[in-house]
């Protein structure tokens, strides 16, 4: 299954570095906690780092009522959020060569507040789920005052892309045989140790949900 080639989610530079099917998309999206969204707020174009979480095709964030992002979304019907994951960092001989190899998605999407405590819920669980699998189940859900004091934004994927660039290096043959060392530096993202909160009631161990996480090691 692929999301329709429009003219919004068209990748027109490096367009063989693009993929459509929703299988790629999705595995980018569910690979990292955090997407940069889009918007307008009093004339000004503004970019905003939120955490979310994803249902099929459906994204989900939060903020409080008072919050301008969330409100501009509203206020729009519509959004456009982007995710990425550096693999590498590409060392050439040259400096115009320098680049990175990565893992990218663009979505665009439709915009929709919910208000049914039910559904709010859903989209709470979600998002904490996105965090680390599982974690809904072992905390304190939300209680009328703070659900009522959340807005949930469901946003309907309409169209996405994702841009992947995996190749070595790329220079120009007469600079091969330049002093310089060229190669590749791998980026990985790594969870470390489970550190327990000073607080906690006595014998309270580490989870296992929180475990099974952390032993993933690194982002794929």
């Amino acid at each position: 299954m692929q999301y329709k080639k429009t003219k919004l989610n068209q990748v027109k530079r490096g367009h063989k570095k693009a993929a459509y099917d929703k299988k790629t998309i999705h595995a980018i999206l569910d690979a990292t906690e955090i997407c940069h969204i889009a918007f307008i707020y009093e004339g000004r174009a503004m970019v905003q780092p939120i955490n979310f979480g994803r249902k099929g095709e459906y994204l989900y964030i939060h903020g409080s009522h008072q919050n301008r992002m969330t409100q501009a979304l509203m206020d729009a019907g519509q959004i456009t959020l982007s995710v990425m994951l550096l693999d590498a960092l590409k060392l050439t001989r040259s400096a115009f060569h320098h680049s990175v190899n990565y893992r990218s998605v663009v979505v665009f999407g439709k915009v929709k507040e919910l208000t049914n405590p039910e559904e709010k819920l859903l989209g709470l669980k979600t998002i904490v789920n996105h965090f680390v699998s599982d974690r809904w189940a072992h905390c304190r859900t939300p209680n009328d005052k703070e659900l009522l004091a959340t807005r949930v934004l469901e946003i309907k994927i309409e169209s996405a892309s994702a841009k992947i660039a995996d190749q070595p290096n790329s220079e120009h043959k007469k600079d091969l045989d330049l002093d310089y060392w060229a190669g590749q530096i791998p980026v990985k993202q790594v969870y470390g140790e489970p550190v327990s909160a000073s607080d906690l009631k006595p014998g309270l161990e580490i989870p296992e949900h929180v475990l099974a996480f952390c032993r993933r090691g690194e982002t794929q």
